[in-house]
């Protein structure tokens, strides 16, 4: 990796590859700490790029590590938030002694270099352990089904897995564009001659309730497209219900709202896995609850069943807001909401729960200002 020339008293590294006359790795040695940094740059890309088994990697790896005891803070700062990017083994030892440094910052850069390197792993240990479940379904499929249905359900998933990608780059860009206004925003102030602090503080307070809901949306996510191990067994039905309307009624609410009238017999057994029902249970009922937001109307909500040859029918019904024709539609829909703090995982997730963990069905029926139905269909039988 070649060394160009200073430009305004800076070492601008060009990091295509390393040069035979060794300068990469002499400007790592600099007495000039500002070179350095500007050096560690460009290692810190090679890196992440580097192909495994280059026998460079270790010799780069191994400066790196060296300037952990350097007398500079940025210089070690520096090391750590590299030890972050690459999943070198030599850094670990490395990073045991920077989350003991003096200095504060080194020390949080060290923290969050080792959490980065554990989240890195698991990613890795995850993406393998969702692979080889993918090709066992695949494998199935075709031993059932053919080459050609193997083929159709891999190019059906492909698409769905588009459609959930492009879904959600543009529900993320929409919740960053707020945050960017924001830091804008507070450039603005900053640079001004006469600073207010309450604004300062009511602009933190608002990127504060923004980033808590960018993270809501990416817990929900990871919750829709978790895939646990799902064991069933036999369950009461009515104590189901009971525990998912405690739930519904105490999640991020005052305990205020509308009653759960549960009208279900408690001799009405269903085979299920108990959490998973039991958080799908949870969602409607606590959509249920919050479409009397606004409104004076308390009428309880009923939920009722009936069970008949090798499967039990659900109704949960409510006497909120309701939906139009175009939100019913969108309901089930991935980051469709109307609520002011939804992510739009809700319903989804619950209607994954029920209809492709437990072969189920959930039918919607609803009319804007009457309120809505759900209809939940359950096999009693694995």
């Amino acid at each position: 990796m070649g060394v160009k020339p200073f430009f305004g008293g800076r070492l601008d590294m060009d990091i295509d590859e390393l040069s035979d006359d060794r300068t990469f790795l002499a400007a790592l040695d600099s007495p000039d700490w500002s070179g350095v940094l500007d050096a560690m740059s460009a290692a810190d890309i090679w890196i992440r790029t580097a192909i495994v088994g280059d026998p460079r990697l270790d010799e780069v790896v191994a400066k790196l590590v060296a300037l952990a005891h350097h007398s500079k803070w940025e210089i070690r700062r520096a090391v750590a938030n590299a030890a972050g990017q690459a999943a070198h083994p030599a850094f670990e030892t490395m990073l045991a002694k920077l989350l003991l440094d003096d200095n504060s910052r080194v020390r949080q850069a060290a923290q969050q270099a080792a959490l980065r390197r554990r989240d890195s792993r698991n990613a890795s240990s995850l993406g393998k352990q969702h692979a080889e479940r993918i090709n066992a379904t695949l494998d199935d499929i075709e031993a059932r089904f053919g080459l050609r249905g193997r083929e159709a359900v891999k190019r059906a998933a492909e698409q769905i897995a588009n459609t959930f990608a492009r879904e959600l780059y543009h529900e993320i860009i929409r919740l960053l564009s707020p945050l960017a206004m924001s830091a804008e925003r507070l450039r603005t102030q900053l640079s001004a001659n006469e600073v207010s602090r309450a604004a300062l503080h009511e602009e933190a307070v608002r990127i504060g309730h923004r980033v808590t809901h960018l993270r809501a949306v990416l817990n929900s996510m990871r919750a829709y497209t978790e895939q646990p191990t799902l064991q069933f067994t036999r369950e009461i039905l009515r104590e189901l219900l009971e525990e998912a309307g405690a739930l519904a009624r105490t999640t991020g609410r005052d305990g205020g709202g509308p009653s759960i009238d549960i009208q279900v017999p408690p001799d009405m057994i269903v085979e299920v896995s108990r959490t998973r029902l039991i958080q799908a249970f949870t969602n409607m009922l606590e959509n249920a609850i919050e479409s009397y937001d606004g409104l004076e109307s308390r009428t309880p909500i009923k939920v009722r069943a009936d069970a008949q040859e090798g499967r039990v029918t659900l109704v949960i019904e409510d006497c909120g807001c309701g939906m139009s024709a175009e939100a019913l539609a969108d309901s089930v829909a991935l980051f469709a909401t109307s609520k002011p703090n939804g992510t739009g995982f809700g319903l989804p997730l619950a209607v994954k729960i029920v209809e492709s963990e437990h072969g189920g069905r959930v039918e919607l029926q609803s009319e804007q200002g009457r309120g809505t139905i759900v209809r939940i269909t359950l096999r009693t039988h694995r």
